[in-house]
């Protein structure tokens, strides 16, 4: 860990006397829950645990601080309280005898849950884990830091609710990003104010994935409900839950965003359904939404809407077509139907001779231009992977990846293509070539990425350069621009920051020679030996340099420091007979004077 003295409540430098941090007010001298890690424990030699932050049923959440990265992050440990205990002032977590099964079970389940989404921790809109480790008897996954403020806050700071329209720029990529969610095969469960950050550019991210005992009544964990959000099947463990499950829990989110209004809890509405209709409470919004979202909130899932695609569709599907449904697919996909005109016409009216021969041409032209392009199709060089259209809807297929359909143009909602790190599939005849979308890597610390499964489709080749702007070990150049698209294996070459050209020569006051080599070592300074036979500094103690404290040195130029180590001179050993008299008249007998080691002190000995 850095020098600095951190505060254990948001993990900012605060000197060492501080007890009350300045930054947040935590007490640094506070107490905590015995059951849970206490602030200042390290785990896997690299995180420092700070202040609890939350916890449930199924596991704690920690302030944290990684050592290596020198930067914050979200600790959660799976601790089911219900199962196992933890003795005061011991880290290990103890299993109950009578738990054991049910322990490992739902463990393997917490980790499974946290490596599925570890594998989409580059979605820009959801907190994954960018870590797991086992200790202390139990699991841990590590989550980057979020700064910003709960969507129940910010609905606070907008006078308890948003309208349709800003609504319709927020969502999208949460619809997005959850239905990618429900490809991997996960289901939130926990969908609410609570559960979603908002930070101050406005992106939304979704936190708080849990297992599915977690967030369902009768199991052996307690359950974490939120009361108006959770759909009917979460209160009893024998009812189905699915995909149908988060589009009850959207819905009703939708319901207090837009009326200010926390729905009624779906166990009061079982005995009695008496929930108003959004637009009863909230005139502004439209009839369509309204319906839309009471559909999304039935009781009955089977009659529910059954996916967030469905759920998308219904949304933003125009009043007037309402009838004209989309049909649901295998593939989800997460679009707006193009809008129509609806210019007046008369009812019942039979075509003009003129309007017959126009619609006769209109139809010959449409086989003409049918014909011609399934022709340049066919030309196509099959093994071509550079086929990609400009404006498209992005679908959600199964897998998880997202195509392009170059028939239709993006209209109302958009997918977010700058932020989600989206898979796109290009569509030459008989063939489907998988590329990937280029993240920024800038920043980024180079033996983490490279290491990353996340980036495993690419091989990479660091140049190391000094870089004043970037500390050592960051990347500061790609040679894949940031959006662009490469294939599986394609080769990047990344820039590493050597760290700055010119380092400023740190104090050796007080230093021997060890402590003083191992600093220049840390900060990349070449450095030669020279002793300096001198009596004013301890022998092994730096005497001084060949350019003083402060100043720089130019390390890409190989510049090298002189360091000069003292050495102390030897001390003649002198023996006389004086028979020199002692102060009270006696004699001395013969006096021998030792120097030691240390200058300036000598000892006297009179036999």
């Amino acid at each position: 860990m850095d020098d600095l003295h951190r505060c254990y409540g948001c993990m900012e430098p605060i000197d060492d006397s501080d007890e009350v941090c300045p930054n947040c007010g935590y007490h640094m001298h506070a107490p905590h829950l015995p059951s849970y890690l206490g602030p200042g424990v390290m785990l896997n030699e690299r995180y420092v645990v700070g202040k609890l932050k939350s916890y449930n049923g199924e596991s704690a959440l920690y302030v944290g601080f990684d050592t290596i990265t020198e930067t914050k992050v979200l600790i959660k440990e799976y601790m089911p309280d219900s199962l196992c205990s933890r003795e005061k002032g011991s880290t290990v977590v103890n299993v109950d005898s009578g738990n054991i099964a049910q322990y490992k079970t739902l463990l393997s389940e917490f980790v499974e849950l946290n490596k599925v989404l570890s594998k989409m921790r580059t979605l820009n809109h959801i907190n994954a884990a960018i870590d797991m480790f086992g200790d202390n008897n139990t699991a841990y996954a590590v989550f980057g830091w979020l700064d910003g403020m709960t969507l129940g806050e910010y609905l606070k700071m907008n006078a308890g609710e948003l309208s349709w329209e800003e609504v319709k720029k927020l969502f999208p990529p949460i619809f997005t990003t959850l239905s990618l969610v429900h490809n991997a095969g996960l289901i939130h469960r926990g969908i609410s104010p609570e559960n979603i950050i908002i930070n101050d550019k406005g992106e939304m991210k979704i936190t708080g994935f849990c297992i599915a005992d977690a967030r369902t009544a009768n199991t052996e964990l307690v359950p974490e409900i939120y009361n108006g959000y959770a759909a009917p099947e979460q209160y009893n463990s024998t009812n189905w839950q699915g995909t149908w499950t988060d589009v009850y829990g959207i819905s009703a989110l939708l319901y207090r965003i837009l009326t200010g209004v926390v729905p009624l809890d779906a166990v009061s509405r079982i005995s009695n359904d008496d929930l108003a209709a959004p637009a009863e409470i909230n005139h502004s919004i439209p009839r369509n939404v309204s319906k839309v979202i009471m559909n999304g909130m039935s009781l009955n899932g089977e009659l529910r809407i059954q996916t967030i695609t469905e759920l998308v569709t219904q949304l933003f599907e125009q009043p007037e077509y309402g009838s004209t449904r989309l049909s649901s697919s295998s593939t989800q996909t997460i679009t707006i139907p193009k809008q129509r005109s609806s210019g007046n016409k008369k009812k019942n009216a039979p075509p003009s001779r003129h309007g017959l021969f126009i619609t006769i041409i209109a139809v010959i032209l449409c086989i003409g231009m049918f014909f011609l392009v399934m022709i340049l199709i066919l030309s196509l060089d099959d093994t071509s992977s550079d086929y990609i259209t400009g404006t498209s809807i992005a679908t959600i297929s199964e897998t998880g990846a997202v195509t392009e359909d170059p028939d239709e143009e993006l209209t109302g909602l958009e997918t977010d293509t700058t932020t989600e790190p989206a898979i796109v599939t290009t569509l030459p005849p008989q063939q489907n070539t998988m590329v990937y979308v280029m993240n920024d890597l800038t920043g980024k610390v180079y033996d983490i990425i490279s290491k990353s499964d996340t980036y495993s489709n690419l091989v990479f080749t660091p140049e190391y350069e000094y870089n004043d702007d970037y500390p050592k070990g960051q990347i500061f150049s790609q040679s894949i621009p940031q959006n662009d698209t490469y294939e599986d294996g394609a080769e990047i070459t990344v820039k590493v920051s050597l760290g700055p050209k010119f380092i400023e020569i740190p104090d050796y006051l007080a230093l021997t020679k060890k402590d003083y080599f191992a600093k220049l070592d840390s900060l990349g300074i070449k450095y030669e030996e020279q002793e300096k036979v001198t009596e004013e500094v301890l022998e092994g103690y730096i005497y001084g340099t060949s350019k003083e404290p402060g100043e720089k040195i130019d390390v890409e130029a190989g510049e090298t420091l002189t360091v000069y180590v003292a050495k102390n001179p030897p001390r003649e050993e002198t023996s006389t007979e004086t028979g020199s008299q002692l102060p009270d008249g006696s004699s001395g007998g013969d006096e021998t004077t030792y120097v030691t080691e240390e200058p300036d002190i000598i000892i006297t000995i009179f036999d």
